[in-house]
Order: structure tokens, then sequence, then C-alpha cells
């Protein structure tokens, strides 16, 4: 065992620098990927369940009317129940848009789903005027504590003042989900909740009456069964819906699982690369090395210990390489949180050691099995052959040079191709790690398309509109003839959610009113909803209740039981897919929509659509523009580029270590060409049409194969999200046009830097080579 040590120490303290140096990057590459996706995945699943469980562990949230929840507080399924808290609906003004909003009052210390303090203080018990804001809100629009809060309830104006901040657990996040929540003083809910004063006769929309609505929080004995609560109290008179934590909990984690998905996907694509690129290097090391493994063996080292002292060298090389990619990797993960950075502030960086030990163990496998075979092809070759003063020559098989002779190519080209040909095991290593970098562009520019693609196009993510309306209990009859007549709106359609059972399971269910046709959601299979009796479904409820279309199902909405046959499945990222649709003319008559959806004209916008229903419809409703999510979007766009930019770079760095390899090793040749004609600019060509060579059949098989791989993981990724399969938006055809062309012409350019040197070197120092 000495013996091996004392080889790979060695081996560290001297050999080929770069390449050592190649592979503690690539391995250091590799782990960093692998531990921030890893750690983005488990510190957003970690980072709620802790304050899921500094909230007094919300397992359930339940509104309905005060009267139905307050005989609900000793249900024997409840651990705890906080008060009954009446709360009242509210537009706030965040930035230039208005945004949904609850007001309540605080539960008492210890409560169940107490919000938990970020900045800040409480309101103040007897001090009218103060708020407490929803933290994901408040970092979204910028508001800090002291700042004033303009919100509208019925149709009356009010200031508060934001005294501090907090994270609530009773849904998910904004802006994934609203309404907003804020949490006020007794007196300040009294004076907000005072009756409205008389509308003036120009407003077109009178405000409603706010409804006689509350929420109720319970911890359950079992948590596990939350769902199968949710649905017996789902059917109970005077609830209006009930959200279980699981379903919140998902929605919270969604999209930091995903991201983190990705990354460590994309940090295998950069190990991937990674063990061409120490195979590569290896062959590097182990030909700088060859006199000093003959010396060994000539002086009684064993195959066996040259072998295992060699991979000893690489595997300490991997270590340093892990142990840099793991403290990176631990850094960067706070700063890729894409979901929750803003709700619940930039976590501190975590150490993780079983992230250490896995990511050890998967590089040392890659690793050994890197090395293994070209250190035995080393330790078994003749002392004498390798004591020579020049490595062997590889020679190109008949076929290859009947090839050459068909193709009639210059002297110089036919040379390089041939230089190729002749060492087939490690052109193919090479050409393998360009067709993983080729792959992981392809992979991770598909996925920036996808992702604009779901932007652009809003019903792909099950949002066909273009502006909200939210009554706040406008009369419907007089809203809808408002919508009609606005200037550019092209059609709208209303919906009603609730809360709705299957068996003793829970999911949102949506009533559409309006007209079917103005209801444009993406159908992908079957078609669209047009008469009462049928539904369609999205995705991700398909999967879940293992359901097919023509499927006839009876579900509760609320305490309406409702018979629904499924005649297509549509694009729904909402609830990840779970979510059933159908015409709300099978709910009883005199209901409200929750709110009104306006499509745009084709030249209209949505901000402007917004700005013509609030001048037609006056501030009795709020409306506010749909948008998308673009910060976070475009910082997992920027991490997707970034780090299919990082897989080309070691595919490239690994073309290069072997063209340099080569070039070293046919310095003789090339000493004895020149001594015979060969120019500079012949030199170099040689050596370009290898690495062109390289290039273009790194090219021709990544192509194809990043295309599958981006298909069959984007299709997980929205499947994930409930949008299901058939999603993935092609990159630019004209990228991949000159994908081929343009590696093959990076190749050549590779192939020109590395044979810099031997052209500018004389003939007499070539042929000596040592």
């Amino acid at each position: 065992m000495s013996a091996v040590l004392r080889l790979a120490r060695s081996g560290l303290h001297g050999g080929n620098r770069a390449s050592a140096l190649a592979t503690v990057l690539v391995t250091a590459l590799a782990t960093t990927g692998i531990v921030a996706g890893l750690a983005v995945q488990g510190q957003a699943d970690a980072e709620v369940d802790r304050i899921h469980r500094d909230a007094g562990r919300p397992d359930l949230v339940v509104y309905g009317t005060p009267e139905a929840l307050a005989a609900m507080r000793p249900d024997p399924a409840f651990a705890a129940a906080g008060p009954v808290r009446p709360y009242l609906e509210a537009a706030v003004t965040l930035g230039s848009d208005p945004v949904d909003a609850r007001i309540t009052v605080l539960p008492g210390e210890g409560s169940p789903g107490r919000p938990v303090l970020r900045t800040g203080v409480l309101p103040a018990a007897g001090l009218p005027g103060e708020v407490l804001l929803d933290q994901a809100a408040a970092a979204e629009a910028g508001v800090r504590t002291g700042d004033s809060l303009r919100l509208t309830v019925a149709g009356r104006p009010a200031t508060l003042t934001v005294v501090g901040t907090a994270v609530d657990l009773t849904d998910c996040f904004y802006p994934d989900c609203d309404p907003i929540r804020l949490f006020v003083d007794p007196a300040t809910l009294a004076t907000l909740a005072a009756p409205p004063a008389t509308t003036t006769a120009a407003a077109p929309i009178r405000p409603g009456t706010a409804g006689r609505s509350a929420l109720l929080v319970a911890r359950l004995v079992e948590p596990d069964r939350a769902d199968a609560v949710a649905a017996r109290l789902g059917t109970l008179d005077g609830v209006h819906a009930v959200q279980p934590w699981p379903d919140t909990r998902a929605d919270i984690t969604v999209r930091d699982r995903i991201f983190g998905a990705s990354l460590a996907g994309f940090g295998l694509f950069v190990l991937l690369a990674a063990a061409f690129v120490v195979a590569g290097t290896a062959t590097a090391r182990l030909l700088a090395r060859r006199r000093e493994i003959a010396l060994l063996r000539s002086v009684g080292y064993t195959t066996r210990q040259v072998v295992t002292g060699l991979v000893a060298e690489a595997l300490l090389l991997g270590a340093a390489g892990v142990l840099v990619g793991w403290v990176a990797g631990s850094l960067l993960a706070p700063y890729l949180q894409i979901g929750l950075g803003g709700a619940l502030g930039r976590p501190v960086p975590r150490i993780n050691p079983p992230a250490l030990f896995g990511s050890a163990l998967l590089v040392g496998t890659v690793l050994t099995a890197a090395t293994v075979l070209p250190a035995w092809r080393a330790a078994r070759q003749p002392v004498s052959d390798v004591l020579r003063d020049a490595p062997a020559q590889g020679a190109a098989p008949a076929w290859v040079i009947r090839l050459l002779d068909r193709l009639r190519l210059p002297p110089a080209h036919r040379y390089g191709l041939g230089a190729v040909l002749g060492r087939p095991g490690r052109s193919t290593l090479t050409a393998a790690a360009l067709a993983v970098a080729v792959a992981g562009v392809v992979v991770g520019v598909g996925f920036t398309a996808t992702m604009d693609r779901l932007v652009a196009e809003p019903a792909r993510t099950g949002d066909p509109y273009d502006a909200m309306v939210v009554p706040g209990g406008a009369d419907p009859a007089v809203l809808t003839a408002a919508l009609a007549g606005t200037p550019g709106a092209a059609g709208w359609y209303s919906q009603l959610d609730r809360r709705t059972t299957l068996g003793d399971q829970t999911f949102l269910s949506r009533a559409v009113g309006g007209d079917p046709a103005a209801a444009r959601f993406l159908v992908r299979e079957g078609r669209p909803l047009r008469a009462p009796g049928e539904a369609i479904a999205g995705y991700g409820l398909l999967r879940r209740f293992d359901l097919r279309l023509g499927d006839t199902i009876e579900v509760r909405a609320g305490q309406v039981p409702l018979r629904l046959t499924i005649v297509g499945w549509y694009s729904e990222t909402e609830d990840t897919g779970e979510l059933l649709m159908y015409r709300a003319e099978m709910l009883p008559p005199g209901l409200a929509p929750d709110a009104y959806l306006v499509s745009a004209g084709p030249a209209g916008t949505p901000e402007a659509l917004a700005a013509a229903l609030r001048d037609r419809l006056g501030p009795a409703v709020t409306v506010h523009a749909r948008s998308a999510d673009p910060d976070d979007l475009g910082r997992y766009a920027v991490a997707m580029r970034l780090l299919a930019a990082l897989v080309l770079l070691v595919g490239f760095a690994d073309l290069a270590a072997a063209l340099l390899t080569g070039a070293r090793e046919r310095a003789r040749t090339l000493g004895v060409l020149r001594t015979v004609g060969f120019t500079v600019r012949q030199t170099l060509a040689q050596s370009a049409a290898g690495g062109a060579a390289l290039g273009l059949a790194g090219a021709l098989v990544g192509l194809p194969v990043g295309l599958l791989v981006f298909r069959l993981l984007t299709d997980q990724v929205t499947i994930s999200i409930g949008a299901g399969p058939g999603l993935a938006q092609q990159p630019s055809a004209v990228l991949l046009a000159a994908t081929v062309p343009a590696t093959a012409v990076a190749g050549a350019l590779a192939g020109t830097l590395a044979a810099a040197r031997p052209a500018r070197s004389r003939a007499a120092t070539l042929v000596r080579y040592e």
C-alpha cells in the first residue's frame, strides 16, 4: 500500500499539471451543478416545513360562514383550532396594478396559522391604521416598513401604514397565488368594514356589500389525513372552501423542485462530459509519465500496483474537485432559489454532508471507470517499447487509407484525418465529449425557448385571458353588460372555484360561465367544453385519479353533487393541473362568479385592456392585467444558459486536450514532414482538419441525442407542473442548422491553436521530441 501511495503522490507532484488541473476543474464544475441542484430542491422543502412548524402547523384552512366554522371547532379530527376570524375582501395597489387582498385580524399566540413575523412589529392593539403585510407581496412590490398602503374595500379607498411583514401559510405565495394577506387589529377591521357610503350616480358599477365570510385554521391529529378531512368538511352547509396543507405546500415548492431537478440534471451532463475529459487527460498524463512508468516496472512495480496508484492519483484530484464543487454549490444554492427568495427571504448557505458523500461516490465511480483502462494499457506496455524516445504512432486501418485515397484530399488534410482515425479510442472519447456538450446546449436552449413560449402564450399555462375583473359584490347582470361594451374587449367568460371531493380526496373545480368560445383553453386531447354535464380536466387530475376521456364521474363541488363526463383534457398549471372545469349552469342559480376573465383583440395588450376596463367599470371593482413572472423565469433562463455554456466549455476543453496530446505524440513526425517541405500553414491545416473532423462527428451525434433528451426531460417537467406532455418548444431551426458547421469550425480553430507551438518550432527541435 505504501508503494501505491508513493506512486500516486509522485504523480501529483510531477506529470502533466495542465491535465491535472483540467481533472480538478471538470469535477468541480460537475459537483457544483449537482450539489446546487440538490440543495435548491431540498432547501425549499426544509425552509417551508420549518415555517410551517413555527406557524403552529396550519394543516387545514376552512372558509365559510362564522356560524358554520364555530360549530366545526370541536371536530375530533382537530388537535387544535384557531379562532373564527371574519375577513374582508379588498384591492391593494402595488405599483400601478391593483391586487386582490384579504384582510383579517391576527390570531392569538400559539394559534395554528399565526403569521411568522419577518420584519418590523405587529399592529398595536387599539391603534387603528396599522397593517402587517404579506412578506411575499412586500418583496415583490418593494414595500418597506413605514410605507403607506393604499387599498379599496367595497369601493371605498383607505390608507394603512405598514408596520411589519410576515409569512402566512394559508395559501401559496404572491404572485403565484392571491389574494395577498393583510393583518390588522380588530379596531382597524371594524373601521374598514363600516357600511359603504352612497356611490355617485356617475359610477357605472355600484359597490356591493361585503359578504359574511370567515376562516378557521386547524392543526390536525393526523396530518397525513388532511385531504380526507378536507373532503368530509367540504360537504357541510356553510362551508365555502377547504384548503389542506399538502396542496398548499406543493404549490409553494413546485418551481424550486423543478428548477433544482434541472440544475442537478445539468450537473450530471457536466459529469458525463467530465468522464470523457478525464479519460482524455488521463491519456495525456500517462503520455507525459511514460518513461517513469517503465522505470517503475523495471524496478519491480507490478501492473496492479501501477494501475492502483494511477487510479488513486485520479481519485485524489477528483476529491479536490469534489470539495471545491461542494463548497461552491452550497454557496451558490441560495442565489438560485427562484420561487421562495422573496416570500421567505434569502436562505443562508447550508452544509449538507450527504451531498458531499453522494457527489464523492458518484464522481469517484466516474473517475475510476475513466482511468482504469488507459492506466491498465500503459502499465502493460513492454518496457523496451515505452523507453523509446517517442511514443508509438497509431496506424490507420487499411479501409481508412482507401477512404482517404478516394477523397483526394490535400496532403495536410489527409495527414490530419489519418492521425485522428489512427487513434480510434481517443478520438471516440473526444467526439463523445463534444456530443455531450452539443446535447447539453440543445437541451439548455430548448428549455429556455419552452419557458419563453409559456410566457408568450398564456393558454399553455391555463390562463387564456388578458385581464381579470374581480366583481367585489357588484351586480353580475350590470357588470356583464358593461364588459360587453368595453372598447378593445374581444370576449369574456366567468369562473367560480369550489373545493371538490371525489371519494375521500379533494381538488379544485371551476365553473365556467359566459360564452364558451371566449374561454379559449388549450385543449390537448378531446374537445372543448360546450354543454352542461361535460367537463374538461387538467392533465394532473387525470393522472391523480387514473381517468380517461369519456369517463363519467360523480363529484361534490362544495355541497352540490355533480355528474360529469370528461370530454377533453387541457393545458393547466394551477394546482399542478389537478383541476376540473364544467359549465356554470350546473350550479344553483344566483351564485356570483369569483372573477370575469376578458380577452383583448388581436392588436390589444393586457395593460391597455385593463386600463379600458377600469375606465369603463369604475372603482367599485378590481381590474388587473394578466402578468407572468418574468424575473423568476429570467433567472431560470440565465441559469440554464450558463449551465449549457459550462457543458460546452468542458467539451471543448477535452477537444483541446486531445489535440494537444496528439500534437505532442506527432512532434517527431511533424519535424520530419517539415524537413521534406511541409510549410507552417500545412502544419496548422493538418491539425485543423483533425479538429474539424472531431467537431463534425460530435455535432452529428450530439444534435439528435440532444433533441431526444430535451423532449424527454421537457415532458417530465411539464408533466410535473400539471400541463402534460408535448409542450416542448423546439430550439430555433436556424440555431440547429448552424450547430453542425459551427462545431466543426470550433474544432478546426481548436486544432489550429493546438498546433501553433509545433508550427513555430524548428524541425530539429521537433525531431528530438524530448
